[in-house]
């Protein structure tokens, strides 16, 4: 075992074709499941045969293999790896739910109502409530990536939440608590467990879902109010993420709950949007996550994240304050952009987002009543 220590830490320094946290995953147990992404996708059908397939992704060319220290050095010497990784811990990123103090969100969006287009919620599910429901059903599909349920729910309520604030459309309160595109359809892929925790394969499971069936399903926006530590090299959040920006679909993700230099992967990437969180003054909360990645600021913009209401799980109405809650504002209002311009893509509404947010104190901010 030491001599494969040496071999596996000269390849790491040398070649930087696999992470260290799969060292320090692996001097722990015999076994563990590695994300290994190829230089080619012919190169899959090769690692297929040789080894122990527990994951497929094809859209970023890359496989979750089970194996040993052993094998992850073999993999890691193999010309046809570009790099052989552990799997991240992956977070909600909303926090303190509650009843009172709550920013609404008000309905002023004009004769846009997001009408006839879907937005896709990764997450931890999502659960009917009237506000998504009434007068018509508008949640049009659901896939469990967790548990495999065929119904929709959600077990965390994480997920609702998010739903509610992208497209509620307020019937429970009188429209007084009123998501941004009220009349847009949502599709839950929950990817993300109970406890609001989940793991790298998981969320690749979703994208690699997301990506072969967004046509079908006439999903235009996806919301991702959560985010990893990302890796300094090719992060697969952030490389699934633009994969999906670039079959078309308008990517929005949250910033993270870290503060200062901390920025969470997929939001790390300048294809899709990043989006912080600012409190009722429209000042950047001190939790959001934000800094210089790649020479480039993060996030893009900011909207709405501190005490902002929204629909409950279990029924009602509850609170949130996260990066969470906000990106969410920002995708329903890509909603809204999608419905006004049909063939719009991901770097046009991205470019329409912030040239229609304000300038506050360097940062820009996004607000429906400053459209």
């Amino acid at each position: 075992m030491a001599s494969f220590d040496k071999r596996f830490i000269e390849i790491l320094q040398k070649e930087r074709k696999i992470y260290d946290r799969i060292v320090g995953t692996l001097s722990q147990k015999d076994k563990t499941v590695a994300l290994v992404r190829v230089r080619n996708p012919l190169h899959l059908i090769a690692l297929e045969r040789r080894f122990q397939v527990v994951g497929e992704y094809p859209f970023i060319r890359s496989l979750g293999i089970e194996c040993g220290l052993e094998e992850a050095i073999l993999l890691g010497r193999m010309a046809e790896v570009e790099y052989v990784s552990a799997e991240s811990r992956v977070s909600c990123l909303g926090v303190d739910f509650g009843a009172d103090n709550a920013l609404s969100f008000a309905c002023k969006s004009g004769k846009l109502t997001g009408k006839g287009t879907t937005l896709c919620v990764m997450d931890t599910g999502v659960s009917p409530h009237s506000d998504l429901s009434i007068p018509k059903e508008r949640i049009v599909g659901f896939v469990d990536m967790i548990d495999g349920a065929n119904e929709p729910y959600d077990d965390n309520g994480h997920g609702t939440f998010v739903s509610g604030v992208a497209i509620g459309n307020g019937v429970l309160s009188g429209r007084k608590i009123c998501g941004v595109a009220s009349e847009a359809n949502v599709f839950g892929l929950k990817v993300i467990g109970k406890d609001g925790e989940s793991g790298t394969f998981k969320i690749l499971d979703g994208m690699q879902w997301l990506f072969d069936n967004f046509r079908q399903y006439g999903i235009s926006v996806v919301c991702m109010s959560f985010g990893a530590e990302p890796l300094e090299y090719a992060d697969p959040l952030k490389i699934g993420a633009e994969m999906l920006a670039k079959s078309g679909i308008i990517v929005v993700a949250a910033s993270g709950n870290s503060g200062e230099n901390h920025l969470k992967s997929p939001a790390i990437s300048s294809e899709i949007i990043s989006v912080g969180a600012v409190d009722e003054m429209n000042k950047v909360a001190d939790f959001t996550s934000r800094g210089i990645y790649n020479g480039v600021y993060r996030p893009d913009v900011y909207a709405k994240g501190v005490n902002v209401k929204g629909i409950k799980a279990s029924g009602a109405y509850s609170t949130m304050t996260g990066t969470s809650a906000s990106a969410p504002y920002i995708a329903g209002a890509c909603c809204l952009l999608c419905e006004k311009y049909k063939n719009i893509t991901p770097k046009q509404a991205k470019s329409m987002i912030l040239s229609s947010a304000k300038n506050i104190d360097g940062n820009l901010v996004f607000s429906l009543d400053s459209v």
